[in-house]
Parts: C-alpha cells; structure tokens; sequence
C-alpha cells in the first residue's frame, strides 16, 4: 500500500486494491478450514489426553488459535469497511498501529473469553469428577494468553510482508 500512498492514488482505489488483497490472504474458505482443522485436533487431543500427556501440546494450540483470530479480525475489519472510503485493515495512513492494537486487543479478548471458559468447565465439570482439570495454574493461564497474542503477532507480521509485497510488485 506504501506504492499507493506515494503515488497519491485516490482512497476509494486504495480500499478496493487492499480488499481483494485481504481476501486473498484470508479468505472465507482457508478460515473456515484452520478452524476445523483445529478443533478436530483440540477434540481429539482431549479424547485422547493428549494436553495431559504431553504439557506442551497447548502451546501450539493457543498459538495456532491466535493466529485463526488475528485472520479473523482482518476478515471481518475488511467485510466491514469494504463500502467506506475510510482507511481499511492494511494500516495505511499511519494507521499501522491501531491495526495491531485492534488485531492484538480482539485476539486477547477471545483469548481471555476461552480461558473463562476453561475455569468454567473446571469449577462446574471437572470439580464433579467428569473430566480432567483444564487450568493447571495461573502461570498455565498467562503461557495461553502469551500464545494467543503470538499467534496473532506472527500473523500480523506475514500478513503485512504479503500486502506489502503484493502493493510492491518488482
């Protein structure tokens, strides 16, 4: 989008441009695809205790669970802007910032919102003997949310490399 910026493309052609780029880094299809690619690891990884067996096994998990949400939060921030001449999810107009915080803010949010969600189960569930104990301790609760947020990052990172790259062709 720099190339755009520079050469003072009016706004209407920058988000219509960033638009079809965004698609095609997170289209509806790959979304939906991760996400059951990654609960039918979470499902089974839970059959078969695989959390339990193998502490480690939820580093990966949250990480690729961040990395869902941050394609996510671009899909559904390029969705909505699509029909408005404002600045849209490739953080042009010194708007790169924001994006992250906005990414990172909804990926800690859902983040957060799962490990309640965890404690839940635990204090309802597992208190009664019906399945194992899904929050080890806090320090297991801040390692998810640090995975989460790094997923997010990680995909923030390739997805402006990508934008830029594609509004950059050599």
């Amino acid at each position: 989008m720099l190339y755009f910026i520079k050469n003072n493309y009016n706004k209407q052609s920058d988000i219509t441009i960033t638009a079809q780029t965004t698609f095609k880094v997170v289209s509806s299809k790959f979304i939906l695809g991760l996400l059951i690619f990654i609960l039918g690891v979470h499902v089974l990884a839970s059959v078969f205790h695989w959390y339990w067996t193998f502490p480690w096994f939820d580093m990966p998990m949250h990480f690729l669970g961040g990395l869902w949400l941050a394609m996510v939060y671009f899909w559904l921030k390029v969705r909505t802007n699509a029909n408005r001449t404002q600045n849209n999810a490739d953080g042009k107009h010194g708007s790169i910032l924001l994006t992250v915080i906005g990414c990172l803010s909804f990926v800690a949010l859902i983040g957060v919102l799962w490990e309640f969600f965890e404690f839940f189960c635990d204090v309802f569930i597992a208190a009664k003997g019906y399945v194992e104990v899904a929050q080890r301790s806090s320090g297991d609760t801040m390692a998810d949310l640090f995975f989460d947020l790094l997923g997010g990052l990680v995909f923030l990172i390739i997805y402006k490399f990508y934008i830029y790259r594609k509004s950059n062709p050599k």
